[in-house]
């Protein structure tokens, strides 16, 4: 099957939508007006055959506390009846190339544990798994958190397709989640994530008691961009 990897436009926005429902479960609000400027403004590609949409990927950088940039690999997918075919490996195959022109010194993609088939297409790609899993914590911003405290976390502002939020990552505190509550408030962001080891039961507990959910198990799959 021949098909076009392509930067989306706007336009494609319905038909990422629809393949983000269908293959990922995942909710894009294709009508959300900041939605549009995101994928003008973001990493979205979209796999184009004979001017149908049949799959889609969709990164965006961060950095971390050093300053250090990396491209974020959040979702990727492909209409059930255009599987089996490469499209996920060509989506990929030019995240990369994209990325290795940018001044991102790493990718990196949070995959589900029991999602076998990311997990397969990034060792395709060179990309290397975390040695232990993750357990994954969101919760939604709440009103009346205290003003910004000091603390020792990365609290990283994210936009991407299916929602606007903040992370956490670093030394978690009950100050660094009520910094991340602020700064969720008044980017009128829709959740906080941190993520953390099995091992970091003081760190599951804060959560737990600021109401974050654990929403599964994950592994990171990296892929360095820095020369030897």
């Amino acid at each position: 099957m021949s098909v076009l990897i392509r930067r989306a436009d706007p336009d494609d926005i319905y038909a990422i939508a629809n393949i983000a429902a269908s293959a990922l479960a995942v909710g894009v609000n294709a009508d959300a007006p900041w939605l549009r400027q995101r994928i003008t403004g973001g990493l979205t590609l979209v796999a184009d055959r004979r001017d149908e949409v049949v799959g889609f990927v969709d990164a965006f950088f961060t950095s971390d506390r050093s300053g250090r940039r990396r491209l974020e690999l959040d979702l990727l997918a492909v209409a059930a009846s255009s599987r089996g075919r490469g499209i996920g490996g060509q989506l990929l195959a030019k995240c990369l190339a994209i990325a290795a022109d940018s001044d991102a010194r790493e990718i990196r993609a949070l995959v589900r544990s029991q999602n076998e088939a990311m997990q397969r297409l990034c060792g395709r790609h060179g990309f290397c798994r975390s040695p232990v899993s993750y357990d994954l914590y969101i919760a939604e911003p709440k009103p009346g958190a205290r003003e910004m405290q000091s603390h020792e976390a990365s609290l990283i502002p994210v936009e991407t397709l299916a929602y606007r939020g903040v992370w956490l990552e670093g030394t978690l505190s009950q100050n660094a989640i009520d910094a991340a509550h602020l700064i969720a408030r008044r980017q009128e962001a829709s959740r906080l994530g941190a993520l953390i080891s099995a091992a970091e039961r003081p760190s599951a507990q804060l959560l737990r008691l600021n109401f974050f959910v654990n929403v599964g198990a994950y592994h990171w799959w990296t892929f360095s961009l820095e020369s030897d």
